[in-house]
């Protein structure tokens, strides 16, 4: 026999699962959800609180699966006056615009006698506002580097883990490996991988090295 409410079905009920879900939501201190309902002051009428039937008979039964149970004011509780069927896409355009978390204001970088936001610099040197902020906070480049020449090819910046010493002179990886001819993956496979010095690893031609052969097998083996 099926359950009841009041005399009212209430085994696999959509309309029965949105007012006991507003239910929870308004009353429950255990719903996950009670925070941004009851917490919030969000209340359910006293008509409904208890009353599936009364419910059912102000709100009729939903006209489609993809309507759900809906606050004409997201401020207001559910009542009779506030509440209709609604799709999902309704009921977001009622909700209220979230607003974002405010961002730390980075301050003015002067440089070279010239004051402008991080966002300016950007702009003035044609590269995003996320990758010079990596370029300054997150790489430790100095301003000279990120401000006074050209912005690289590399708009992440150059991690320090990767800049590599040779003959004097400390570059990033990824410029070793075009002056070399050869990929950047590739001199770092030689350096690291390899174990190859770094005088082998830029002067020796792509493709030149090549693994042991594997001894043939002999007749005897076979």
């Amino acid at each position: 026999m099926a359950r009841t409410v009041n005399g009212v079905c209430r085994d696999n009920k959509p309309e029965w699962q949105a007012w006991n879900n507003a239910r929870h939501r308004c009353l429950s201190t255990n719903n996950p959800f009670y925070p941004k309902y009851g917490g919030q002051g969000i209340t359910i009428c006293n008509e409904w609180a208890d009353d599936f039937a009364t419910f059912l008979t102000d709100m009729g039964k939903r006209p489609s699966p993809k309507h759900e149970l809906g606050r004409l004011d997201s401020k207001l509780g559910y009542n009779p006056s506030n509440c209709a069927w609604m799709t999902r896409q309704q009921i977001m355009l009622r909700q209220p615009p979230r607003t974002k978390p405010n961002r730390p204001n980075r301050p003015p970088i002067t440089y070279k006698g010239v004051t402008r936001s991080l966002r300016d610099w950007a702009k003035h040197l044609g590269i995003g506002e996320t990758a010079l902020g990596h370029r300054l906070s997150t790489y430790g480049w100095t301003l000279d580097e990120a401000l006074g020449g050209q912005p690289r090819s590399v708009s992440r910046g150059y991690p320090k883990k990767h800049y590599v010493e040779w003959k004097g002179e400390t570059r990033h990886v990824s410029e070793w490996a075009e002056q070399a001819g050869i990929s950047r993956c590739c001199l770092l496979g030689r350096i690291f991988r390899l174990g190859w010095t770094m005088d082998r690893a830029m002067t020796e031609p792509k493709g030149q090295y090549h693994r042991k052969a594997k001894p043939e097998k002999s007749p005897e083996d076979q």
